[in-house]
């Protein structure tokens, strides 16, 4: 009699598929003529992960490939001729090229206004080689962005990040010849807090406004070298060394290592 031999099936795996995405910036943006801009994204392979670079391109030839072992990615494009540029994007895995998953357009030295129907905040995208820090610092200090809109609005609040730190903080909008526009104070929270202003700010296009948060007992999150290059998510724009301080409050100038300290309006049109 012959015996009957049961082997165990060895478990199917899935094809790669690996998927990038853009983040920023935002499609049909304007962006500053030779005026280094952020790239970011992030990219998946289903539950197989294994995600290893992505590869971006501006023409569909020539491609650069950015590591992204973390799922996330980020680098630098210089636009440098006027017009219209469209970004593609792929991610890779080991043994797999996927194909072109994400594309975004951008004008370069344009005024395109892209449609907003709802309020909108400026999306400040994660970059794996500027990572957020928690300063310990316990010294009062404002900080703040340095920001311009690309169409009349109003800022109804600000979005602050502030790592494991906590306490009262007072969200400012200002000026640009840095008068106080609005203040409202709110107890502290950890991580990420909106704070709504009791009344909206009226903005205007082409003009650099200052939106910052004060902390009488310091603590704070921000990311060195971040602002070396410009992040443009319409209808908000923060140029190169956008990320602004004071020590001891008030309307914040000064810079440090081209810092963000992750501070972001709310947008309405």
């Amino acid at each position: 009699m012959l015996a009957l031999v049961l082997l165990p099936i060895a478990p199917a795996h899935a094809a790669d598929r690996p998927y990038a995405m853009i983040h920023s910036p935002s499609d049909d943006t304007s962006v500053p003529l030779n005026t280094p801009l952020v790239l970011a994204g992030g990219a998946v392979n289903g539950e197989s992960g294994g995600i290893t670079t992505v590869e971006f391109s501006t023409d569909g030839v020539n491609w650069t490939s950015v590591d992204a072992h973390t799922e996330r990615w980020s680098a630098v494009l210089h636009p440098s001729v006027p017009g219209p540029v469209t970004i593609l994007a792929r991610a890779r895995t080991a043994s797999t090229l996927g194909p072109v998953t994400a594309q975004r357009t951008i004008h370069v030295g344009g005024t395109t206004t892209p449609p907003l129907y709802d309020e909108t905040l400026l999306q400040l995208p994660d970059r794996p080689t500027h990572p957020m820090i928690n300063d310990p610092d316990t010294a009062a200090v404002e900080l703040g962005l340095r920001t311009r809109f690309d169409r009349p609005g109003s800022v109804t609040a600000l979005v602050i990040r502030r790592g494991d730190h906590t306490g009262p903080v007072t969200a400012r909008v200002w000026s640009p010849d840095g008068t106080l526009l609005a203040e409202q104070a709110a107890p502290g929270a950890q991580y990420s807090q909106r704070i709504t202003f009791s009344t909206p700010i009226p903005v205007q296009p082409g003009l650099d406004y200052v939106v910052s948060y004060y902390t009488p007992a310091g603590g704070y999150a921000a990311s060195e070298d971040y602002f070396a290059a410009g992040v443009a998510n319409a209808p908000v724009y923060a140029g190169v060394d956008a990320g602004v301080h004071r020590y001891g409050g008030g309307f914040p100038t000064d810079t440090w290592h081209a810092s963000n300290y992750w501070v972001a309006p709310v947008f309405q049109p």
